[in-house]
């Protein structure tokens, strides 16, 4: 699978944005203090207290866009301080928290943990569209399982390439229902920015959290060991 890159956003666009806004404002007060000045009555002229409080208003906004300006050159900094840090997973095997994965030269692998012994299990995988594709009785044992899904429909037929989603409906050995949740695996094609946050990429369309990511390997280690 091709590495993709990485992409973003820079949420340093917001603060220019709204540094480019005060700067606008400061321009038009300045504009408008100096018609005032030129305008003035001479036989009533500007009241010195208010012509000060206004020239601290002016020095105030000024320092305003000052401020935004650095904050913005902070923002910059990190959002590609995080890229530059998120960039080391691109191209390595990840496992996630999620149920939705790809399946790649028809080879598709989930992680299933059970809160108790499941002898009665079904797992159902469905395709992009939602449809239901392939159904399979199944045991786990207490805690963690890997369940890998060769890509062939129930009948036998070969599906195609894509993403895929795994339902898990795990049973005890007197049919009462045990808690399970799935992980995903995958190779990071590339990483974006959202919000600020570096989001991994697995294809095109699966989007992983840093916060949702339980383990890292790299593709090039035999067995799996290295993280």
């Amino acid at each position: 699978m091709a590495v993709s890159g990485v992409t973003g956003t820079s949420s340093a666009a917001a603060a220019y944005s709204s540094g480019a806004k005060i700067a606008d404002n400061f321009q038009t007060f300045l504009q408008l203090l100096t018609t005032q000045l030129q305008n003035q009555n001479p036989l009533d002229p500007l009241d010195t207290n208010q012509f000060t409080q206004q020239l601290v208003q002016f020095a105030g906004v000024e320092q305003q866009i000052a401020t935004n300006a650095t904050l913005s050159a902070l923002l910059t900094a990190m959002d590609s301080s995080r890229l530059t840090g998120a960039v080391d997973f691109i191209g390595k095997r990840i496992v996630a928290e999620g149920a939705t994965t790809v399946l790649d030269e028809q080879s598709a692998v989930w992680n299933i943990n059970v809160g108790d012994d499941a002898p009665q299990t079904t797992v159902v995988v469905y395709d992009a569209a939602g449809n239901e594709v392939y159904a399979q009785d199944i045991a786990l044992a207490e805690g963690d399982n890997v369940y890998a899904w060769q890509g062939k429909s129930s009948d036998g037929q070969v599906m195609p390439d894509g993403f895929y989603t795994l339902q898990v409906i795990a049973r005890d050995a007197q049919g009462r229902a045990v808690s399970a949740k799935t992980d995903i695996q995958g190779v990071v094609t590339g990483i974006e920015l959202e919000d600020g946050q570096p989001v991994l990429k697995i294809g095109d369309t699966i989007r992983v959290k840093l916060a949702n990511i339980k383990s890292v390997v790299n593709q090039s280690a035999a067995g799996g060991d290295d993280s």
